[in-house]
């Protein structure tokens, strides 16, 4: 039971390690935009507004990068673990 213990406190912490910033990441965006509104509407970027490519295209490439690279470590994290309880 120790070691289940050890593994969810482990992927835990890696969540919580991706997730915590992310949100962060995600909530400035959405603050920027708002507290700066007056300065980000006025530059455009192939003809939208920056606030358009900041807040519905930008976060989504970054977003998908971040949870394919989180999957990737989740799983070699598994790997690990299986291999380590498999060996004893």
């Amino acid at each position: 039971m120790d070691q289940i213990d050890a593994i969810r406190k482990r992927q835990l912490r890696f969540a919580l390690g991706i997730g915590i910033p992310y949100f962060t990441f995600v909530i400035c965006i959405f603050l920027l935009v708002y507290l700066a509104s007056a300065t980000i509407t006025q530059v455009n970027i192939l003809g939208f507004p920056l606030h358009y490519w900041l807040v519905a295209v930008a976060i989504y490439p970054i977003t998908w990068a971040l949870f394919i690279w989180y999957v990737r470590k989740a799983n070699a994290m598994e790997d690990e673990i299986e291999a380590k309880i498999g060996g004893e």
